[in-house]
């Protein structure tokens, strides 16, 4: 196991928080009122303009997916500030893919919108029909995304940048951890949701023959998080013969990561989404969502889809397995064999050449 990595000092942020001791009284309209005082008249009094803000709140893939109607939409608003609210965890994201380095954390943004909307110069909340549990998905997301705000995109993943010194640095720790020298294939079991889980034997077996046939040295990527269900952390293990990375990364060395790899393999996560937009190969295994709403074909030429008739079952109404399991124990994806999702790995590693 590698060395233990101490964490870099976050970059300073905007602390849209409310203070502990006003949280002591409750309220969401008292937070909403703290983000308008420490945050937006903060930027209008500053710059005489009203800021602009994006927001999903949700999981990094979904920021990924906002990012190309987002950038879009900047394009309304020459010279006025732009921030992007979202989960802590992801606050690289938006940055890296060029939106905005103003990032606030702020739950209640939707009451923000609301009752001080006049405040600012333009509010745009990406949602989808999979927030409603009201119909069946119809639509690719990074396309709904935009429409939903008038603008239009090509439906292609953004593309993420790295800065220098992060390259070098996750380049010191692959020379540490002896990553180097043989093809690099990170996988990400998870933490997920307990239905997007694929069986830690067939992870077991698919590292040896990444090893044994293709030469390839393994690292798994992840962190114990109990955000999803306590089902989740249970599950969630270290792969046998893979070089354990949980725990050691923050996210924008994982990306970082990511794209000095040659491959990753992975359940529907926000690292996959991450793969596709630093250029790295992944493979994709989907069972209870389809990657159809969220990659196009060019981008998923490589992803695994289990065979079983209900698969997608999330993009359908009633959408059952998320909170209450499947009631049919995840049989799409304990029945992705280890053989398909080795040889998509082994088209991944060593692609055809183009033709002449």
């Amino acid at each position: 196991m590698p060395p233990a990595i101490a964490q870099p000092a976050q970059a300073p942020k905007k602390n849209s928080r409310l203070p502990a001791r006003l949280l002591g009284l409750g309220g969401r309209h008292i937070q909403a009122f703290w983000y308008v005082l420490s945050v937006i008249l903060p930027v209008i009094l500053r710059t005489g303009k009203r800021p602009v803000i994006f927001s999903r709140f949700a999981g990094m893939g979904d920021i990924i997916n906002s990012i190309p109607a987002a950038l879009e939409l900047k394009k309304r608003h020459p010279g006025a500030t732009l921030i992007y609210n979202c989960d802590a965890s992801s606050r690289c994201v938006p940055s890296m893919g060029g939106v905005t380095d103003f990032i606030t954390s702020c739950r209640q943004i939707g009451l923000v919108s609301y009752w001080y909307g006049w405040l600012l110069a333009g509010f745009y909340s990406f949602g989808s029909d999979d927030d409603q549990f009201a119909s069946d998905h119809q639509e690719h997301f990074l396309t709904s995304y935009a429409r939903a705000h008038g603008v239009e995109v090509t439906g292609h993943h953004p593309e993420l940048k790295m800065d220098a010194g992060l390259s070098e640095k996750v380049a010191a720790f692959r020379d540490k951890w002896k990553l180097h020298g043989r093809p690099l294939v990170l996988i990400h079991t998870g933490p997920s949701y307990p239905v997007k889980y694929w069986p830690l034997s067939h992870w077991q077996a698919l590292v040896q023959k990444i090893q044994q046939e293709c030469n390839g040295q393994v690292a798994q990527l992840g962190a114990r998080a109990g955000s999803y269900s306590a089902a989740a952390v249970d599950e969630f293990a270290t792969v046998p013969g893979a070089v354990s990375l949980i725990n050691q990364l923050t996210l924008p060395e994982t990306i970082a990561l990511i794209e000095q790899a040659d491959l990753l393999v992975g359940v529907d996560s926000g690292l996959l989404h991450a793969a596709v937009s630093v250029q790295t190969p992944a493979v994709g295994l989907w069972g209870p969502t389809s990657a159809k709403f969220l990659f196009l074909e060019e981008e998923s030429k490589y992803f695994v889809t289990s065979k079983v008739s209900c698969q997608g079952c999330h993009h359908r109404l009633p959408r059952l397995h998320w909170f209450t399991n499947c009631p049919y124990d995840i049989k799409c994806m304990r029945e992705i064999s280890v053989d398909e999702v080795f040889q998509a790995c082994q088209a991944a590693i060593n692609p055809p050449p183009p033709p002449a």
